[in-house]
């Protein structure tokens, strides 16, 4: 009787999992979409070819897009990482995300926990245990930064305004982000409504009101590899939308809007390599070459990304992988160039009470994606780079500002970070909103650093700069 029981309750589920599978078939979406929870784009509905089908990959893609179609799945990611911390299963390394950064799953993965060692001015940089810190170049005397020399004086720098007012708006209307093809057909995979763009253009002006009279409100949305890849392959010929546009000139002056589309395009199209192949985030190149084209438009002429110095740590797998062996078989581990600083910047994590410790800001010797800034970490962190500018800069975004920050620090004394989501910026705990601590810090420029899973069809902008601010 009870192994017929089991044999019933073994059966029914699994004529309720095969219904599930063959509705979600019949009826779910079938393009790949963006994922707040886990910070990746989730698996569309493969394409069919004899090749894949025979090589096994058509229906290792069913098995993706199934799992990744799973009703309920948001929250089940959500529990999912609550018990891991919880049960102290996650590293203590390890971003409070689970699937913010998986590769802190793996074991030795970026080796021994970081220790300080002292650099000839007395400042510390990060590298791993029991191995030599690589060979530093003398931070520079702050007469000798390139701060002083390329950054005009505050109050010179930015183009002065009396009042800031809108710069003459422009009809609002639904756009698509399109992926252009040889042939000028396209594919659409985003499209943004009326409704999310007039939340931005609340969002970012109700930040610019909160920011001095020279102050500026810089935003970009971030695509995905799964995104970009195609285009440097070549199955695009270039890529379109009209949304950063429509926000620049619908918002406030001091309001900046760069399109990372525009910037990556070219060297996308050229072969660049910007996104890593075994991770969902982007290579400190692009974040260099967006940081570039937000200084230019407030008339800094910043570092190129060659006049850095970098190691080239090899052997990193990334979530993309984590967990799964078969994938990572068949890729070879990526190659993460982390900056050497020149700069003598100190990290510290400011906790709800205002207390301060200490925090890496780059781990020279780490082969992994947390070697910038050791990963996303909360509620707020500030980074004292020896730069005499008189400008502060707060970076609010998801882990893709972790690799941006570092190509700000040269023209600014001071820049701070935040990360809204829920797993590290808890309200219930907070003391400052976004505005206080704008004020009680000085801040003159924000920058709002967004993958796409955290833009305007996000909670990130929908919800939580509002809810926060």
């Amino acid at each position: 009787m009870k192994h017929r029981f089991t044999f019933y309750l073994t059966y029914g589920c699994v004529v309720l999992f095969g219904m599930l599978g063959v509705l979600l078939l019949l009826f779910g979406e079938k393009s790949p979409r963006p994922s707040e929870e886990e910070n990746r784009t989730l698996a569309g509905f493969p394409s069919f070819s004899f090749g894949s089908v025979g090589d096994g990959s058509f229906m290792r893609g069913i098995e993706d897009y199934l799992s990744d179609g799973m009703p309920g799945r948001g929250r089940i990611v959500s529990k999912t990482a609550a018990w891991l911390g919880a049960l102290s299963l996650a590293s203590e390394d390890a971003d409070a995300n689970a699937f913010e950064a998986v590769e802190a799953f793996g074991e030795g993965d970026d080796g021994p926990d970081p220790v300080a060692t002292p650099t000839p001015d007395g400042d510390e940089i990060l590298a791993p245990a029991e191995t030599p810190s690589a060979a530093l170049p003398t931070p520079p005397e702050p007469s000798e930064t390139p701060a002083p020399a390329e950054t005009p004086e505050p109050g010179t720098s930015q183009s002065p305004r009396e009042t800031a007012t809108p710069k003459g708006p422009t009809e609002i209307k639904t756009v698509k982000f399109r992926q252009i093809r040889a042939d000028g057909t396209a594919r659409e995979p985003y499209t943004f409504d009326k409704d999310a763009i007039n939340n931005a253009i609340g969002v970012f002006n109700a930040f610019r009101d909160a920011l001095p009279e020279d102050g500026h409100v810089f935003f970009t949305q971030i695509p995905f590899p799964e995104i970009a890849f195609p285009l440097q392959e070549g199955k695009y010929v270039g890529w379109e939308c009209d949304l950063e546009a429509m926000l620049e000139a619908n918002t406030k002056e001091g309001v900046i809007v760069v399109s990372t589309l525009d910037v990556l395009e070219a060297p996308l199209l050229a072969g660049e390599d910007l996104y890593f192949k075994t991770d969902h985030h982007w290579k400190p190149r692009a974040a260099c070459y967006v940081a570039q084209a937000m200084l230019a438009r407030i008339g800094i002429d910043a570092l190129s990304y060659d006049d850095y110095t970098y190691n080239h740590n090899s052997g990193f797998y990334g979530s993309k992988v984590s967990g799964n062996p078969e994938l990572k078989q068949t890729l070879p581990p990526d190659t993460v160039e982390v900056m050497i600083p020149s700069l003598p910047v100190k990290g510290y994590v400011i906790d709800w009470d205002g207390t301060e410790r200490s925090t890496p800001y780059i781990v020279t010797d780490r082969a992994s994606y947390r070697a910038y800034l050791n990963g996303t970490v909360g509620p707020w962190r500030r980074y004292e780079t020896g730069v005499d500018c008189g400008r502060k800069a707060l970076v609010i975004g998801d882990s893709y500002l972790c690799c941006f920050v570092p190509y700000l620090t040269p023209y600014y004394e001071e820049v701070h970070t935040t990360d809204l989501r829920k797993d590290y910026y808890d309200a219930s705990h907070r003391t400052w909103t976004i505005r206080e601590y704008i004020e009680k810090n000085g801040i003159d420029d924000v920058y709002l650093i967004l993958s796409t899973a955290s833009g305007l069809n996000s909670d990130y902008l929908n919800t939580y700069l509002k809810k926060y601010f």
